[in-house]
């Protein structure tokens, strides 16, 4: 334990310092700052527009800083010839990637974090207040950032960083949609590719569950500026997220053991 909570910590300052997650963090600021000039334009719906446009940009922003940094650390320390070095030490591979996981995790929710001031900061600039229903919507944001993380290290421990973002991205993106997938297997002029597409859909990540506002959730509407997901919702998110997860990492494990640094 001493060995991953080293690892992570490393991780931390390593991926802290980097430029280019400021540049993901100074985008995702900007684009929340530029909630209140679309505030401004809308007819009475200021609040409304800052909501929206807040929670939409931690999300995306969040999860392109959880690809950047999943994909890219890893092969840096092997390009740099100092994972040769970490791992010549009585460390082994399982506790090297999950130190890595829990430093990435720890960095990406200090950048949600100022993202979410900054934009609690803009919402009460236009009058606005926090209500529950926002801050579930971030905390459900957090924990698709920890899937996402999972993902990405699962990925580049057996591909280049070119694919690992592509195949990270793009089964994000699949996820995000997991629902439409469901959808159109229930379909009867599609009942040919409906197990095809039922064992997509119980296959890939449901990443629909962590960004519910303005869809059906449990016979009702989610919604920020309304009623919101229950509590209960929250745990069983936070389950799925910690059973997708596992599952990533374990996998992801098993692939490093076996990869050849030499």
């Amino acid at each position: 334990m001493q060995a991953v909570l080293a690892i992570a910590k490393n991780t931390f300052r390593e991926a802290i310092r980097d430029r280019i997650l400021y540049g993901f963090l100074f985008f995702a600021i900007c684009l929340i700052l530029f909630s209140l000039v679309l505030g401004q334009l809308s007819f009475h719906e200021e609040i409304r527009a800052t909501v929206d446009i807040g929670l939409g940009g931690i999300s995306f922003f969040a999860v392109l800083m959880a690809v950047f940094l999943g994909i890219t650390l890893l092969h840096k320390e092997i390009e740099k010839r100092t994972l040769y070095t970490i791992l010549s030490r009585p460390i082994s591979r399982g506790s090297y990637l999950v130190g890595k996981f829990l430093g990435l995790v720890a960095t990406l929710v200090v950048q949600i974090f100022l993202m979410f001031a900054v934009w609690a900061i803009v919402l009460y600039i236009q009058g606005g207040t926090l209500t529950s229903g926002m801050v579930a919507a971030v905390v459900l944001s957090i924990f698709e950032t920890i899937l996402v993380v999972a993902m990405a290290l699962f990925f580049t421990s057996f591909s280049s960083p070119f694919l690992s973002g592509l195949f990270c991205l793009g089964l994000f993106v699949v996820g995000r949609n997991a629902d439409l997938i469901t959808q159109l297997a229930e379909k009867k002029s599609l009942a040919w590719m409906a197990p095809l597409l039922d064992g997509i859909a119980m296959v890939v990540p449901n990443f629909y569950l962590f960004f519910p506002s303005g869809k059906m959730v449990e016979g009702s509407w989610a919604t920020v500026h309304g009623q919101f997901v229950a509590s209960g919702y929250i745990f069983s998110a936070a389950g799925y997220m910690a059973a997708f997860t596992s599952a990533f990492l374990l996998v992801a494990i098993v692939l490093l053991k076996r990869r050849d640094f030499v």
